[in-house]
């Protein structure tokens, strides 16, 4: 690493279980490295990008994240985030490390149904001027965030716990945020329901919208991406929303759920108004 490279270590620690005897499951291990290696480049990778989201995070560019061989006695993995030169003069060489630090402990919490309230400026400026954010990074954590939690999905006392060195613990994921993480596959069954637009990015067709059902906000995806005129009207609930005036469509939906139930995420298949 060179004088002017950043980086920064994290101590991911199992406990519970065989964990406390210094065992995992190989397979279960096999599958939290690889959902860890995943979900710190989809991080990584968002944070030195302008907060460019990528699902598939083989690599981030900007950082390399490296593993230490397994300490004898405990499963406790220590796992290095080296910022390259450009990224941390970018970001600013003194700050960057607390940064990433808050941009990671929000981005894993909002995937497994936690709040992180953010600490640094430069997190607040980003959920400031886009609340669309959390949800983003949390439907791409997804996937990554099932694989890490398959130690506990298989032995429901494990915790896995991720350390700041110095600090202490940032976040711990349990059987809690297994049953959150752990979604069914998308319901096939279609249904309407009333709702208005609260937020909507048109290059990534996700959104966030109340809905009249659950009396609440929940995400949504557009499915029918190719209709200009469903995403006209989902622009014109959003700009009345802001303005305060009714705005309310009809959504024809299917629901993303948890394994209790809860609705994560609505899928839009079609939208009109209400006639």
């Amino acid at each position: 690493m060179n004088s002017n490279e950043r980086e920064l270590s994290a101590i991911v620690r199992v406990e519970g279980g065989l964990a406390d005897e210094g065992l995992l499951d190989m397979y279960d291990a096999a599958n939290m490295i690889h959902g860890l290696a995943r979900a710190l480049n989809i991080v990584g990778h968002s944070f030195a990008n302008e907060q460019d989201i990528r699902s598939r995070a083989n690599s981030a560019n900007g950082i390399k994240t490296l593993i230490h061989s397994s300490k004898k006695g405990c499963f406790e993995e220590r796992i290095d985030i080296r910022f390259s030169a450009e990224v941390a003069a970018q970001l600013g060489p003194s700050v960057v490390v607390n940064n990433f630090w808050d941009y990671l402990a929000f981005s894993w919490s909002a995937a497994v149904g936690k709040s992180h309230e953010p600490q640094s400026s430069n997190l607040k400026k980003i959920v400031q001027s886009t609340d669309l954010f959390e949800s983003e990074i949390a439907d791409a954590l997804e996937s990554a965030m099932q694989d890490i939690h398959k130690p506990i999905l298989h032995d429901r006392r494990a915790k896995i716990f991720l350390e700041r060195p110095r600090v202490g613990d940032i976040l711990q994921l349990n059987r809690k945020t297994l049953d959150f993480v752990a979604t069914r596959e998308e319901k096939v069954r279609q249904f309407p329901i009333v709702g208005n637009v609260t937020r909507y990015n048109v290059l990534s067709d996700f959104g966030r919208l109340f809905s009249n059902a659950e009396k609440r906000v929940i995400p949504f995806r557009l499915m029918n991406t190719h209709e200009a005129e469903m995403r006209a009207l989902i622009i014109e609930s959003m700009k009345l929303h802001v303005l305060g005036l009714p705005n309310k469509l009809q959504f024809v939906v299917s629901e993303v759920v948890t394994s209790t139930g809860f609705v994560k995420r609505y899928m839009v298949h079609s939208v009109s108004e209400i006639s």
